[in-house]
């Protein structure tokens, strides 16, 4: 799956803005499976890097610095 760039660039530029639905969508073009949920919490894995959370923030939203640590994953997988 392709990486949206201008996605990614979004979640860089203001990763406390980005919606639930957008940042599970780039979890899953960079590569991370859901591998299970915990009330708010979502657990990804990806075949190079480790586990991977993320919980909702209310109104929609994940909490900022998971957004950050995504972001970085994509740097680390040089997508970014």
């Amino acid at each position: 799956m392709r990486v949206d760039r201008e996605l990614l660039e979004k979640a860089r530029r203001t990763p406390q803005a980005l919606r639930s639905e957008d940042v599970l969508q780039l979890a899953r073009q960079l590569g991370f499976a859901k591998v299970r949920q915990v009330r708010g919490h979502r657990i990804f894995r990806h075949p190079s890097l480790s586990p991977f959370n993320l919980q909702d923030a209310g109104a929609g939203r994940v909490k900022a610095w998971q957004v950050r640590c995504l972001v970085e994953a994509a740097r680390t997988l040089r997508h970014g």
